[in-house]
């Protein structure tokens, strides 16, 4: 019983350090992505906005899954795993806004997209972090 025991305690541990893993990469990837894109915008460069939104699309893909997403969240939070995945679905979509934007050169609606991007962030990270 005890060797059980002892298991499963290994187990949780090592799915919460690898969800916390998944979530510090995922927020990683996101924050150089807005960077880049808010530096493209900045600097009129739109391969920098591009590879920017690649970025923030990557780090989304990884932090999206529901099962991942309520690893991570405090103990307290666990029941708005829907509003973080909102969230998730926003950014793809709002990415995908952008750069849609990009390529008809609708370059205003496309820094709109960037700015709704960091709103779902902002939202987000506002809940889980009680601010």
């Amino acid at each position: 019983m005890k060797l059980l025991n002892i298991l499963t305690a290994i187990a949780l541990t090592i799915s919460v350090a690898s969800a916390q893993d998944v979530m510090q990469k995922s927020m990683s990837l996101m924050e150089q992505g807005m960077t880049q894109i808010q530096k493209g915008f900045l600097n009129n460069n739109l391969e920098l906005i591009r590879s920017g939104s690649k970025l923030v699309k990557e780090g989304n893909s990884l932090f999206s899954d529901k099962k991942v997403i309520a690893q991570y969240l405090p103990k307290d939070k666990k029941h708005m795993v829907n509003v973080a995945e909102n969230a998730a679905k926003r950014i793809e979509l709002d990415v995908n806004v952008l750069e849609l934007n990009l390529d008809d050169k609708a370059y205003i609606n496309a820094a709109n997209g960037y700015s709704d991007i960091l709103n779902a962030c902002a939202r987000c990270h506002s809940i889980v972090r009680s601010w």
